[in-house]
């Protein structure tokens, strides 16, 4: 079972015990693991960057050019892609 997690949490465990049975083992995934894993399973390699540590998270990642672009983003990590046409993928929450 995957749980999404506040991103300062990186590839956590934690076990649950309910009562007699079998404890559960719970992954805590931040956003960018998550579309990496998907984007796996669907055949295109992808691995997620810790968040915070590319440079490309540290640019202002919105435009005043356009006015009904949110100015207020969140930004949840970045997704290393091989063999595609680009590099990247930066994953930004809009508010």
């Amino acid at each position: 079972m995957e749980q999404e997690h506040s991103s300062h949490s990186h590839d956590s465990h934690e076990e649950h015990g309910h009562g007699d049975g079998e404890p559960v083992t719970i992954k805590k995934m931040t956003p960018n693991e998550m579309l990496a894993n998907d984007l796996n399973e669907h055949g295109i390699i992808a691995e997620h960057v810790v968040q915070g540590t590319h440079p490309i998270e540290s640019e202002p990642c919105y435009s005043h050019m356009f006015g009904m672009n949110s100015k207020f983003t969140t930004n949840r990590g970045v997704i290393r892609v091989r063999g595609k046409n680009f590099d990247l993928v930066q994953v930004l929450q809009k508010h």
